[in-house]
């Protein structure tokens, strides 16, 4: 992306507007449809494209920023992660709790080793600080790069064991078949797979 020099004021007032809609819309599981129609509609409002305008050049330049920048980072914004994590009305459920909700009581989360794209961190169990574990986090949607992120790692040399927590919300949950289907891809690959709804 393209880096322009816009005032922080208006860069943290725009990005608020944005990840204002996005919470409304529940912007993590919205299908790809519905992100171009809202990419649009960003593009033409003149309190978002029409204040970006100035400092982009041209409106072909105006959905790019959004959709490279602030959009690329909402995610992991949600989760408290990363320069955008401020400016989130309504922050999802905190990684302790995903560890919680996936592997039941009795871990600890080591933020020190908070790690992105995508997001993971070591765990370990409280009454055994030797037995520990990588926890890597994201939609649902996003189960085959958590996946392929672990498989990597691990080829790497990465020896600890990786758990895969997909992420789904109330309104959006994942299907019987696609937790089926998670399972045996996991099983098949030697990692662990759980799924946890938001909220």
């Amino acid at each position: 992306m393209t880096a322009y020099s816009l005032p922080t004021d208006l860069e943290e007032d725009i990005v608020r507007l944005l990840y204002g809609q996005a919470a409304e819309v529940n912007w993590t599981y919205l299908p790809d449809g519905e992100r171009t129609r809202l990419y649009q509609q960003w593009t033409a409002d003149p309190e978002i494209g029409g204040r970006l305008l100035p400092f982009v050049g041209t409106s072909e330049n105006v959905r790019p920023w959004i959709k490279d920048g602030p959009m690329k980072e909402y995610t992991r914004a949600t989760y408290g992660v990363g320069k955008y994590a401020p400016l989130v009305a309504k922050p999802t459920t905190s990684v302790e709790m995903l560890v919680e909700k996936a592997l039941g009581a009795g871990w600890s989360v080591d933020l020190e080793s908070l790690d992105i794209k995508p997001l993971k961190v070591v765990i370990r169990r409280e009454d055994d600080e030797e037995v520990e574990q990588r926890f890597t986090w994201g939609p649902v949607r996003d189960f085959k790069h958590l996946a392929w992120a672990a498989i990597t790692a691990q080829a790497d040399g990465d020896p600890l064991p990786w758990v895969i927590c997909a992420v789904d919300s109330f309104v959006r949950r994942v299907t019987s078949a696609q937790k089926a289907t998670h399972e045996r891809i996991a099983q098949r690959l030697s990692l662990t797979v759980a799924h946890v709804t938001d909220g």
